[in-house]
């Protein structure tokens, strides 16, 4: 069986005319029955006009993961479900922090952004109750079977290695703001015939942790490739990039390396002068990767 996934939502595109790159992310993972989105980008309108240049038609879309809650991430879901005509319920699965509202806990940080963006809601999307009865809600902490071959690896809340939290974020728990610990990233394994694949969101667990916790879930294979936002752009010394690809070197033997969304400019420059263009390699919109599974 081949599954192919798809970028529809990314920092940069292919190239191709009429794509339109933003600051969100949203993959499209295809197996034989299922076709899965995961995230749905920064805005509504890129992901409608990327999805119909990629022939998707919003309404085959089986179900929607989150790998977070942040705006980048969830901002194209009225749009989505706007866009779908048939009736059926779409299930949205996420950590149950994924759905809550966060905001800059700083205030001159968010008056910039406000600015910026003209609001200051980090986190889920108010939606209208007419799209929110179009959605079926299903919270997960632990890890959780999409398919048969596809998993998430569900909340890691003790790291090994370092993190990429974001110190400036609070997170909406029990009516009050409090200090927002990142606890809801969530990544995804894909079980091929060579290995797994770990398909990232934003990476903030650290890439390190969610390798980690891939191959707890499969200790019997190797990771073969790493896709999407690794918050690497996080990182801004030598030495921790360093020390990130001795540990992608030495403890996973050196496995394809797919960044995209908010891995950062330097972090691909260093990798791809460390590990070379074959190991580390574009993956913009309209790109497509496929995997035998």
């Amino acid at each position: 069986m081949q599954v192919k996934l798809t970028n529809i939502c990314d920092i940069e595109t292919d190239g191709t005319e009429g794509f339109i790159p933003s600051n969100g992310l949203s993959f499209l993972i295809e197996t034989e029955d299922k076709k899965i989105l995961f995230d749905t980008g920064e805005k509504g309108s890129i992901l409608i006009n990327n999805m119909r240049l990629l022939n998707i038609n919003p309404n085959s879309i089986d179900l929607l993961v989150l790998s977070h809650g942040h705006w980048d991430h969830t901002f194209g879901i009225e749009a989505l479900v706007t866009a779908r005509t048939e009736k059926n319920e779409l299930v949205i699965i996420g950590h149950p922090h994924a759905f809550a509202k966060r905001r800059v806990a700083k205030l001159h940080r968010r008056v910039k952004y406000l600015v910026k963006y003209r609001w200051y809601n980090f986190g889920f999307p108010k939606l209208p109750d007419d799209v929110k009865e179009k959605l079926f809600f299903k919270p997960i902490t632990e890890p959780y079977e999409l398919t048969p071959i596809l998993k998430t690896i569900g909340e890691i809340s003790e790291w090994k290695e370092k993190p990429s939290k974001i110190d400036s974020l609070t997170i909406k728990l029990d009516s009050k703001y409090v200090k927002d610990e990142l606890l809801d990233d969530l990544s995804l394994v894909l079980k091929t015939k060579d290995g797994i694949v770990v398909i990232c969101g934003c990476g903030h667990a650290g890439v390190l942790n969610i390798c980690a916790r891939a191959k707890e879930l499969y200790p019997d294979e190797e990771i073969k490739s790493i896709i999407g936002g690794t918050h690497l752009v996080a990182l801004k010394t030598d030495e921790e990039l360093d020390y990130v690809a001795d540990k992608l070197e030495k403890e996973y033997n050196k496995p394809s390396l797919y960044f995209s969304h908010c891995t950062g400019k330097r972090a691909i420059k260093y990798l791809t002068k460390r590990f070379g263009e074959e190991i580390v390699k574009a993956f913009r919109v309209g790109n497509i990767l496929t995997f035998e599974c």
